[in-house]
């Protein structure tokens, strides 16, 4: 674990600490084991979200969980859902590169933070992050729909803040269409000639051409997820044939070895 890193550090690690669930404190636990047990691989300040407490007794429960950290809060309504917290905390740190994970995350090897810094600074690339799907939803771009999963990932803050300037986040359909819409962000950062790479455990970037094969997200037994979700530990549970049609909806036949797009 490397944390309390000097103000000029150039990169962030942002967990939102969401207290609305009943077992939210658990949540925070399960990132706190993960975080504590595996080490990041370099140096970050590290920031956590507190948004969607019942009161103040309930926000210093919810703390007193990370009472052994040194990190920088924010506090956000619960209006804006996760990308919205996430743009409220952007607006408010200075570090160029900004890792964003949610509330469920649970992070799965050492130098996970690291994998994701090194690849992000490859020429060309935009953005990068722990899982991708080409699913798409109703009303969505067609299938195949290639988009970073906003779960985990990390990109430029200033480009993460002009991608998003003009956004509205009424709905939780809003929330999607930003994470698989569109103008989601993986979309408008390839429309500017950047490319999105999923980053596996072995510390490669896939290109969305390589998503379905990464062994990453809804493929075999995921052993190559640099950070677990609630999708993903659901997906590790399910019967064979279960799994099977989730993949499908993630990658349709793109999980043969001969389809690309």
């Amino acid at each position: 674990m490397t944390t309390g890193a000097a103000p000029s550090q150039p990169l962030a690690l942002v967990y939102l600490a969401r207290g609305a669930d009943v077992d939210h404190l658990s949540r925070f636990r399960k990132f706190l084991q993960s975080y504590s047990r595996y080490d990041a691989g370099v140096d970050h300040r590290l920031v956590i979200i507190f948004k969607g407490f019942e009161g103040q007794t309930d926000l210093s429960e919810g703390q007193r969980i990370f009472r052994s950290l040194n990190y920088d809060p924010v506090f956000t309504d619960d209006d804006s859902f996760d990308i919205g917290a996430y743009i409220e905390a952007a607006r408010q740190i200075h570090q160029e590169r900004v890792c964003f994970l949610n509330t469920n995350s649970e992070i799965a090897c050492d130098g996970w933070l690291a994998k994701l810094s090194a690849n992000l600074e490859i020429a060309r690339v935009g953005l990068v992050g722990a899982t991708g799907s080409f699913e798409s939803l109703p009303s969505f771009p067609d299938f195949p729909n290639p988009h970073i999963r906003t779960n985990g990932f990390m990109i430029r803050r200033a480009l993460f803040l002009e991608l998003l300037s003009n956004v509205q986040l009424s709905t939780k359909w809003d929330a999607y269409s930003v994470e698989s819409g569109g103008a989601s962000i993986t979309r408008q950062v390839l429309e500017r000639g950047l490319t999105a790479l999923v980053v596996g455990r072995d510390g490669r970037g896939y290109a969305p051409n390589w998503w379905p094969h990464s062994q990453t997200f809804r493929q075999g037994s995921q052993h190559n997820l640099l950070v677990h979700d609630n999708v993903t530990r659901t997906f590790e549970s399910l019967p064979f044939g279960e799994k099977i049609h989730m993949s499908k909806l993630s990658w349709g036949e793109f999980l043969q070895t001969d389809k690309h797009l």
